[in-house]
């Protein structure tokens, strides 16, 4: 890169060729011009490289051609506008594509300039495309992270964990006729049915508990600390059902398999694996409607 004292030198010894003070203005020009260049393409040579973890050659030639772009002879203020609108567009579209929803850009830009091109403007016509807008994306999300979960539930670990579950079930039922399983897949047995009504799927309760693995081993209890208060809607879906089939004073033993509780992610903190199976003790104290 040519440097600032030989861009002035060459600028003074064309200077004076002039009559008048243009050469100097034009000089003081080129100088701002270049420090501001060299000032800002040298901050950011380093951002940017710790951005990408190191960029090579390739990565800056493609960083360029959105420079130039900007740079270049079309600098209109309404295309600097679309750009930096198109450049917004671009970086949320990044960041759904990231989650897993895909987008056909194409698509997007067509419908963005029939839309633009219109020549009236509907107020509530844009808040009911706003609120499809909506719920599109939120179907494509959560077919985005079913995609994902069910990705995971393939896993070997994921796998082998619903294996032992269903072998375990096998066993308790083999040897216990009062081992029951429900139409969701959550295996129970009854110690006291409790007192009737039973909770609601609404419903706040007050529970002692003691969750194991199916090894025997304690990861969670109510031993020590006193009694739970929550909600049922709080709770992993097998927990809030196990719940609701013995009323006040009621005790059970829930086996609930992996996807009635923390699913192909599991639970690393508590040591809960992949579609694990887990084991509660649970009484029912105290429901409040």
């Amino acid at each position: 890169m040519i440097g600032a004292c030989a861009v002035l030198a060459l600028a003074a010894a064309s200077c004076g060729k002039c009559g008048d003070n243009s050469c100097d203005a034009a000089a003081a020009t080129d100088s701002l011009s270049l420090s501001y260049g060299q000032y800002v393409g040298t901050m950011l040579q380093g951002e940017f490289t710790q951005y990408n973890n190191g960029a090579d050659k390739a990565q800056k030639q493609e960083f360029l051609r959105g420079m130039q772009i900007v740079f270049g002879a079309d600098n209109s203020r309404n295309t600097r506008m679309g750009m930096q609108v198109a450049l917004q567009m671009m970086n949320e579209i990044d960041q759904l594509e990231s989650q897993g929803v895909e987008f056909n850009k194409a698509a997007t830009m067509n419908a963005f300039k029939q839309a633009f091109l219109a020549d009236s403007v509907d107020y509530f016509q844009g808040r009911s495309l706003e609120s499809n807008f909506r719920i599109q994306l939120d179907r494509a999300r959560k077919a985005a992270q079913e995609a994902k979960e069910a990705e995971k539930a393939k896993a070997p670990a994921a796998v082998d964990n619903v294996k032992a579950g269903e072998e375990y079930v096998a066993k308790l039922k083999a040897e216990n006729s009062a081992v029951q399983t429900t139409a969701s897949g959550l295996t129970y047995l009854i110690e006291v049915p409790g007192e009737d009504p039973k909770p609601t799927e609404n419903a706040t309760v007050v529970v002692n508990y003691t969750g194991k693995h199916l090894n025997g081993e304690v990861f969670d209890s109510t031993d020590g600390r006193g009694p739970a208060t929550f909600n049922l809607q709080g709770v992993v879906p097998g927990f809030s059902e196990g719940l609701q089939l013995i009323g006040k004073g009621g005790k059970a033993t829930l086996y609930i398999p992996g996807n009635l509780g923390y699913g192909a992610n599991g639970q690393p903190a508590a040591n809960i694996g992949p579609n694990e199976m887990l084991v509660f003790d649970v009484e029912l104290l105290e429901i409040n409607e």
